[in-house]
């Protein structure tokens, strides 16, 4: 049941957390504005590039300063309690410390599903719409049409990868080409190019010719492969534009859109190591939420007289530290000396094994 306490304390702990995350964000855009502004004079951007610029840009830096804002909220809502008194009166009134934060306890748990909401369905469209502003800015496009790394699908479970593609002469390179039934691949074809044959008579059509490569038929009980000089992929509805399409950064892709990616590259025999830490890190680094709140409320609750600037230090200290070891993690699983999902989630275990033992030692 939920008391007028709970209440109290959740209203101080929802202030704090507020007025920490405008404090962060408010910081993060006067050291982006100082860092950008000669970029922005020098292309004379206009005040509605400059606003689409830092609205696109905010949900990265919200997401991005989590864990401070968490931590600062917490210390600063905790330790205001803690300095006038009021964890000692509610303690004398026989409500314990983790009686009195089990209110925060449910907020953050709420907070870390809001977080991973927030990370899949806006934080990569953001982003996208962000780089598309910046380079608008910097007057230039995204891409001249020519990629690498290539990864479409197409109708009929068609799916294609090429290791780079050429937009000025149509041409793919180290090609492949497949066709699934459900999550079975039934056929496959590999060439070493692929050429757009375009159809004159009809103004955007025209097929793929592959030259030089192999095909490979996988719903026989027996394994057919054939080798070929050209094959027409006339199936294939793919035309020169889907190919020069700008492709999305891992950062630019939901959790579904990464790990289809991350599938497809892996079945074409791509490392794919750093993007599956990337997949992991969606999930695991809002649970930042959680582990972050352990680690504050009891120091936060163990607070006497020390200020905000002293919460707001050790706060500091305490995300400088945490950062670095997400870094290290992320950096460990894409070399392969983590798994990957051991690179996204080991900091967030062991950070919130110690705050489990300092809220298990902590004055109740």
């Amino acid at each position: 049941m939920i008391t007028h306490l709970d209440r109290y304390v959740l209203r101080r702990h929802v202030g704090s957390l507020a007025m920490s995350a405008v404090a962060m964000w408010l910081v993060t855009v006067v050291i982006d504005l100082t860092e950008n502004i000669d970029t922005f004079i020098d292309h004379e951007a206009s005040f509605r590039q400059i606003l689409r610029y830092y609205v696109f840009r905010s949900p990265y830096w919200i997401l991005l300063a989590l864990p401070i804002t968490t931590l600062l909220g917490t210390l600063f809502s905790l330790g205001g309690l803690a300095r006038r008194s009021e964890i000692i009166a509610a303690k004398a009134a026989g409500v314990s410390l983790h009686r009195l934060l089990m209110p925060l306890y449910g907020f953050s748990i709420l907070m870390t599903l809001g977080a991973v909401w927030f990370t899949d369905f806006v934080v990569p469209g953001a982003t996208y719409r962000y780089n598309a502003a910046r380079d608008e800015i910097r007057s230039y496009s995204r891409t001249d049409g020519s990629r690498r790394q290539v990864l479409l699908q197409d109708v009929a479970g068609q799916f294609v990868f090429a290791r780079s593609y050429d937009h000025q002469r149509r041409r793919a390179h180290e090609i492949t080409w497949e066709r699934t039934r459900g999550s079975h691949t039934i056929e496959r074809a590999t060439a070493r190019v692929a050429l757009w044959r375009p159809n004159f008579e009809a103004q955007d059509s025209g097929r793929w010719m592959l030259l030089d490569g192999h095909y490979h038929l996988l719903d026989q009980a027996e394994l057919q492969v054939a080798a070929f000089d050209s094959m027409a992929l006339t199936h294939l509805t793919l035309t020169p534009k889907d190919f020069s399409r700008q492709q999305k950064a891992p950062e630019e892709m939901n959790y579904a859109e990464l790990s289809s990616y991350i599938q497809r590259a892996r079945a074409n025999g791509e490392d794919v190591a750093r993007n599956l830490v990337d997949l992991h890190l969606k999930i695991s680094f809002p649970f930042t939420c959680i582990v972050v709140f352990l680690l504050g409320a009891p120091l936060g609750a163990a607070t006497r007289r020390n200020g905000r600037a002293s919460s707001f230090g050790l706060g500091v200290l305490i995300c400088f530290v945490f950062y670095g070891s997400v870094k290290a993690g992320q950096a460990l699983g894409w070399n392969g000396f983590l798994a990957p999902w051991l690179g996204a989630w080991l900091v967030m275990l062991i950070f919130g094994t110690i705050g489990l033992v300092f809220l298990r030692r902590a004055h109740t």
